[in-house]
């Protein structure tokens, strides 16, 4: 279908909606954050009522972006009868966004509209708003409200490249392409602060996130044979108080600029016995097959998955069971 004409369709949903849930992704980052605070400010500023919801808590390092103070974790919004229709941002299908069991326990089922840039998107939505050629789901929103005829202002512009940055790796990744950097001159010109975005999420890491970091890349290991670079973040690493998950954040897109491997995976046990991998390649090889079969997903050159298990160490690499 043209995406012109789905952009359109979107923007005749969320216009006729009588509030609309605009919902990033749990354990949220630059993209998704950025992607949904965009719409957010749109619908503030066409005077429709909007919730802005995540099923965790926005991290610190992004709370410059405009909208995400006004962004709940609260889930009693899903039992509002008024959301009617639902916005979804950057997420395959409604379990990785975090809310399946919110959304079947609905009052009212909302129309839902799916903004996302996976190739392994489940299309799930009423509307699906899906470009795989896309950098970033904040581009696909940037089309969106170009196409729409939207008024992109130095707020919405800010969160939009705050999701485009994210995405192409500060534009250093295989997702750095014209049209993304069209796109991110576009919202520099019409004010976004990228200064701003650039240090927030760049030079973000403490001295005790480095230290952590260290010993992550300690322990990496390199098969010669299928050309993978991995490393392990076991729980025991995140049990030092004043460490979290923010502390981990970017390893894998760090590791896969720098290091000289076909593709990077970075496991990082998970609470509840799960283990959580990071696929990651600058090469023409599609990361995100693996990921599918071990039931996760992603794109070509970034894709995740979560498995039962612990993290344990063998003479040939890393093995979780």
């Amino acid at each position: 279908m043209d995406i012109g004409f789905l952009h359109q369709e979107a923007h005749e949903t969320v216009r006729g909606a009588r509030r609309v849930l605009i919902v990033a992704h749990k354990k949220p980052d630059g993209d998704t954050l950025g992607a949904a605070t965009a719409m957010f400010n749109f619908c503030k500023a066409k005077g429709i009522p909007a919730t802005g919801f995540c099923h965790d808590i926005v991290p610190q390092q992004y709370m410059y972006i405009p909208g995400t103070e006004e962004f709940t974790a609260d889930p009693a919004v899903f039992a509002d009868p008024s959301h009617d229709v639902m916005a979804v941002f950057d997420a395959g299908d409604l379990r990785f966004a975090g809310i399946a069991d919110l959304v079947a326990s609905m009052p009212v089922k909302p129309t839902i509209v799916n903004f996302d840039h996976h190739a392994t998107n489940e299309r799930f939505g009423t509307v699906n708003v899906v470009d795989v050629k896309a950098s970033s789901t904040a581009e696909v929103v940037y089309d969106f409200l170009r196409t729409v005829g939207a008024d992109i202002d130095r707020d919405i512009a800010t969160c939009l490249l705050t999701g485009i940055i994210t995405d192409t790796g500060s534009f250093s990744n295989p997702a750095t392409t014209d049209s993304a950097l069209g796109a991110a001159s576009d919202l520099v010109r019409r004010g976004a602060k990228m200064q701003e975005v650039s240090s927030k999420l760049m030079r973000n890491k403490s001295l005790m996130s480095l230290r952590l970091w260290g010993q992550v890349l300690a322990r990496l290991k390199y098969n010669e044979k299928l050309g993978v670079a991995s490393t392990a973040i076991f729980a025991k690493d995140l049990e030092v108080e004043g460490i979290d998950d923010e502390h981990v954040e970017g390893i894998s897109n760090f590791l896969n600029q720098f290091l000289d491997a076909k593709v990077v995976l970075v496991l990082k046990e998970l609470p509840d016995n799960k283990v959580k991998g990071s696929f990651r390649t600058a090469e023409d090889i599609d990361v995100s097959a693996p990921a599918k079969i071990l039931g996760g997903g992603g794109h070509k050159k970034a894709a995740g998955f979560t498995v039962p298990g612990r993290i344990t160490e063998t003479a040939n690499g890393w093995k979780v069971e």
